[in-house]
């Protein structure tokens, strides 16, 4: 067999081994024989590379196109090339085509500078960019300078929306070093300030400590809620007082703590006399007067422990607050008396009357002075608890509901909670508790019966029955004289003392 056959017998076998396969023709030429004949490629490998390139293009596509991050290409000098539909959202455009337009360093960053060179990219980093309306927005950018030719031909990256996120950091970072109710420093930071303000720049440095009085008179008689509000006057009393420079925080439940560097214990003191004029113009959401016990002191010399400083204003604090703890009680319940006298629950010409009667039937009964002292001041606050009831509840004119009876009922424990708070009152505490009680055991709030219901609660309890039924209230007719004796009589043994409505009855 001669050359040309052996080929062509060759050739005829790849053929056939070709016939099932992608192929390519790659050259066609004539035998000796005269006879065409043809060199084949495999091609199979290809076409499958092929056919994956243009699926990955495809999911590509779909991740662009799809992607809920903004995706771009962009050129060094700050021109989009690309960007999927999240980014145009993102910047608030219309369409790709108008983002496309925008120059990137000045018209999408908050600042040009920010806006990072080639050199320092291939990195995550966080910026503001502009919306098209002008807003801002915190992004974080993950960009790649891509290199032809070993020089940076363009930019691409993804753009991720991180406001809601650096909003939440805020708001951690702001918590972990305020407190929450009043907005103030916490004493966390007060302690770090502390540390980074001993310093002889900042001196001379005047420490002050304050203490709200009657928190806890509030939160009994109120509620704790009356006594956030309470936190928050004294809060807006300091803000409203103190310089920028100056460091205001909430150390603990009631206590304030105020750093003031390069100030001087003069300058101090006239700060501490402007926050008493501001608390005495000042009254929370139920005219409850604001009240703050404050000391201080001064660090001018490196020697002096700051500890020390601080020592020395708290006791001045205390001090102070010993002084004025007498008076500051009775003031408050004073105050809350004239709410209810302004209300026309409590008028003074009815306090009056009740006085009167009351002393009558004490000296009747031979109470003994101290007695009768107690008896003067338990007419006048019996109803002191009051104040706590809403309006609508305690001026209804019509029948009062279960559930109005359940929150009126609730007044005796207010207003010994209340009284008990003031050590100059705190002796008529138990019969403001009792003077709803009633003879036979069926009053509240104890179910005390007879005896051992405190003598002047006892008194108490006829005589305002008496004048209530005949001079009458707001939310109540006045009745005739002859009527009222009636009652009383009728609750002799039951909700009034039997010996007691008998000497009554004697005066009248």
């Amino acid at each position: 067999m001669d050359e040309s056959s052996k080929l062509f017998l060759n050739l005829k076998k790849i053929y056939k081994e070709f016939k099932t396969k992608e192929t390519l023709s790659k050259e066609v030429f004539k035998l000796p024989s005269g006879e065409m004949a043809a060199i084949y490629e495999d091609l199979t490998r290809l076409k499958q590379a092929d056919k994956e390139i243009k699926i990955s293009e495809e999911r590509y596509k779909d991740l662009f196109e799809s992607s809920i991050d903004g995706i771009y290409q962009s050129t060094i000098e700050g021109k989009y090339i690309d960007a999927n539909p999240a980014l145009v959202k993102m910047l608030g455009y219309d369409s790709k085509e108008e983002l496309i337009k925008i120059d990137i360093p000045t018209q999408l960053y908050a600042h040009e500078e920010d806006r990072p060179r080639y050199n320092n990219r291939n990195r995550v980093f966080e910026t503001k960019l502009k919306k098209k309306d002008g807003s801002l927005i915190d992004t974080e950018i993950s960009s790649k300078v891509i290199y032809k030719n070993n020089e940076p031909a363009f930019y691409e990256g993804i753009v991720r929306d991180i406001t809601q996120r650096k909003k939440f950091e805020e708001k951690l970072k702001f918590l972990s070093f305020h407190d929450k109710l009043t907005g103030l420093y916490n004493r966390a930071y007060f302690e770090e300030e502390l540390k980074r303000m001993d310093t002889s720049r900042q001196f001379p440095l005047s420490v002050i400590v304050a203490d709200t009085n009657c928190l806890k008179l509030i939160n009994d008689a109120f509620g704790h809620k009356e006594g956030d509000n309470l936190l928050c006057s004294c809060a807006r009393i300091f803000k409203k007082c103190f310089r920028k420079e100056d460091m205001v925080a909430r150390c603990g439940g009631d206590e304030f703590a105020m750093l003031l560097p390069r100030t001087t214990e003069q300058k101090t003191a006239g700060i501490k006399k402007r926050i008493i004029i501001e608390c005495q113009k000042s009254t929370s959401k139920k005219n409850i007067p604001v009240s703050i016990s404050m000391g201080s002191s001064t660090k001018t010399t490196e020697e002096k422990d700051i500890n020390t400083v601080i020592i020395e204003a708290e006791e001045q604090m205390y001090q102070s607050k010993l002084i004025e703890s007498r008076n500051i009680s009775s003031s408050i319940i004073t105050s809350l008396a004239k709410v209810l006298s302004e209300k026309g629950i409590e008028t003074e010409e009815h306090i009056n009357k009740t006085g009167i009667l009351a002393l009558k039937l004490g000296k009747s009964l031979n109470l003994p002075e101290n007695e009768l002292a107690e008896l003067s001041l338990l007419s006048s606050l019996h109803n002191i608890g009051k104040v706590t009831i809403p309006d609508e509840i305690l001026l209804k004119q019509d029948v009062l509901s279960e559930s109005d009876w359940k929150i009126i009922k609730k007044h005796p424990q207010i207003g010994y909670n209340i009284i008990r708070s003031s050590p100059r009152l705190a002796h008529i505490a138990d019969a403001v508790l009792a003077h709803h009680e009633w003879w036979n055991g069926s009053g509240y709030p104890q179910g005390l019966k007879e005896e051992d219901i405190p003598v002047i609660s006892r008194v108490i309890s006829i005589v305002n029955t008496y004048d209530t039924i005949v001079n009458g209230r707001i939310y109540k007719k006045k009745i005739n004289r002859r009527a009222a004796i009636e009652e009383l009589k009728n609750g002799a043994g039951k909700q009034f003392d039997p010996y007691m409505v008998e000497k009554f009855l004697q005066i009248l």
